[in-house]
């Protein structure tokens, strides 16, 4: 947060050596052709073909120690993974025994992390799928290596083929997986509604309805005045017959599919710009990155079911229960300002529809959305740099948003061109002013991947691995920081906010708050445990320690490696730095 000029002493040093995957056990890989002499004394008839093109060589994050890291979260992501959804888990002893899960949590974010290993997934697949093309001169990447045309008369690395193979297969596997369980949630609501109630029901501490609430609910009507519709989207549902699935809680409602698989479900409902950051995440770059045309085709018609939902009620998000809180707008039946103020969510999803409706085959619809793109464009485009700058102006109050714009970067920087795109790049460029320097890997991958930016490249990689650390330490000790300030590290009130200018920190407002923070981000080994570690504030000192039976998916960790490895190694970033802004940056 803030110029790199104030990045803590010591932390951008060069890479540490690592040994490339391509030589473990001491086997360099090898791909060539066997010659024509060779073939005839070995009496097999055998196609001599030219010689194939060179691997692809592997970038950063193909280094073993961090290759082993990625196998092993992937691996444990069959446990974190309940529903289609990743959330974390509870084992039943400390030793974390593989499928001995007795608890799930925090359904309400699965919608945004599910959506953001989606696109990792995604990603990795496209990896995967590119290394095997170029293993097998003339293979298209699917079905078996043996099988393909280009096998015969080539010595192929066959660990290799296995290992991405294997990644291959895993990543589509769960692609599929989760998309299934995303478009129920997209698309369940069409058989949500309930009938209007005259007078409502009053009752504060009994309403039967949602499950297991009712003491935050002031009145309730009953409901049907909206009509449940798809594109209605919910945070999470699963299925009430899954053990460990959604069970109960203030917004939760039990939903049939009948236009589904009949099948009964527990859906958290009330879904925030969360939700939709995360899911336009995983399935705009799973539209663009897996080559399933039945895929593609579900995510172009869910999509176009979300944006269609949004046009219709002006951006806002009615519900078609009739329940009327005074607590929180995600309890009743209306959200009035989902994304009124907010241009990225709103350019994001309109660009998203916009996107999928370009390839297929509803003229209607894409010109109707090519219209409210150039609409959005011209009403919220103005507007986003400022909108950026309000959100990153006290990152250290409100950190999880500058997540949420990031993921929304992703989708917008990829898929522009031209002008629209330079649009978006100065807007992001006043953000990246704050978060440049904030030792963030998940946003660092991004921005290199629309950057080039070698620094960002050798940034991420550093602090990727430095995640390695901050996650075995903890999970297995109490990370507190305080009785380091003053001793040897810098700290300030929590409430001091500053902006960072040539001429050095301003602290525009001094700050009263006994509770203490970091002046500066903490180096990643050193950061308190959470779920999602980039989506967190930087400067944060202490947590209590996690339960030893407790685990988190480690999203943190893959969706950023796949990431780089992506576009270190199959599509190398092209467009060049973001527009220079010359606005203060804030800490």
């Amino acid at each position: 947060m803030g110029g790199r000029s104030g990045a803590v002493s010591g932390i951008r040093t060069g890479l540490p050596e690592y040994v490339s995957i391509a030589y473990i056990s001491g086997v360099m890989r090898t791909r060539l052709l066997v010659t024509a002499g060779l073939l005839a004394t070995s009496c097999l008839a055998l196609t001599v073909h030219a010689a194939p093109p060179g691997p692809l060589a592997d970038g950063p994050m193909g280094a073993a120690a961090d290759v082993a890291w990625m196998q092993d979260l992937e691996t444990k992501m069959n446990d974190n993974l309940h529903g289609g959804k990743a959330v974390p888990v509870s084992f039943g002893t400390a030793e974390q025994v593989p499928g001995d899960v007795v608890g799930t949590g925090a359904w309400g974010d699965s919608g945004l992390w599910t959506g953001v290993y989606l696109g990792g997934e995604a990603l990795r697949y496209a990896t995967a799928k590119a290394h095997l093309k170029r293993l097998v001169p003339g293979w298209d990447g699917k079905g078996k290596a043996e099988d393909a045309p280009g096998h015969v008369g080539v010595v192929v690395d066959e660990e290799q083929v296995a290992f991405w193979t294997a990644q291959r297969d895993q990543a589509l596997a769960r692609v599929r997986t989760i998309q299934a369980a995303e478009h129920v949630d997209i698309t369940i609501a069409e058989d949500w509604n309930g009938t209007l109630k005259v007078p409502p029901g009053v009752n504060p501490g009994g309403l039967p309805e949602p499950v297991g609430a009712g003491e935050k609910h002031l009145a309730d009507f009953g409901g049907g005045v909206i009509r449940g519709e798809k594109g209605m989207i919910m945070r999470a549902c699963t299925p009430t017959t899954l053990p460990l699935g959604i069970r109960e809680g203030n917004r939760v409602y039990k939903i049939t599919w009948e236009h589904g698989d009949k099948q009964a479900y527990y859906c958290e409902s009330s879904p925030s710009r969360d939700t939709y950051a995360g899911l336009t995440f995983g399935l705009l770059t799973t539209y663009d990155m897996v080559d399933d045309e039945a895929l593609r085709t579900q995510i172009r018609a869910d999509l176009l079911a979300m944006g269609e939902f949004l046009i219709k009620y002006g951006w806002t998000y009615p519900r078609p229960h009739g329940y009327v809180s005074a607590d929180h707008p995600f309890d009743g039946f209306y959200s009035p300002d989902l994304f009124l103020q907010v241009p990225a969510a709103r350019l994001n999803l309109t660009n998203a529809v916009r996107h999928v409706l370009a390839d297929g085959d509803d003229p209607v619809a894409k010109a109707k959305w090519d219209g409210i793109w150039a609409e959005e464009l011209a009403t919220q485009g103005p507007a986003l740099a400022l909108s950026l700058q309000i959100d990153s102006h006290n990152p250290n109050d409100g950190y999880y948003p500058l997540n949420l714009h990031h993921l929304t970067a992703f989708n917008l920087l990829r898929t522009l061109t031209g002008a629209e795109r330079a649009v978006v790049a100065q807007a992001v460029s006043v953000m990246d002013t704050t978060t440049r320097d904030d030792m963030n890997a998940h946003f660092e991958a991004i921005m290199f991947s629309q950057t080039g930016d070698a620094d960002r490249l050798s940034d991420a990689v550093r602090d990727l691995r430095a995640w390695q650390q901050y996650r075995v330490t903890s999970s297995t000790t109490h990370v507190d920081n305080r009785p380091r300030c003053n001793q040897g590290l810098a700290c300030v009130p929590k409430d001091q906010y500053t902006f960072t200018t040539p001429a050095g920190d301003v602290a525009w407002k001094p700050g009263s708050s006994t509770e203490l923070r970091a002046a500066r981000p903490l180096p990643v080994a050193m950061r308190p445990p959470t779920d999602f570690l980039w989506q967190r504030v930087p400067t944060k000192l202490e947590e209590p320690q996690q339960a030893a039976t407790h685990r988190e998916p480690g999203i943190d960790y893959l969706t950023p490696y796949w990431v780089l490895r992506y576009y270190t190694e199959v599509e190398h970033p092209a467009q060049g730095p973001l527009p220079t802004w010359v606005g203060p940056a804030s800490n």
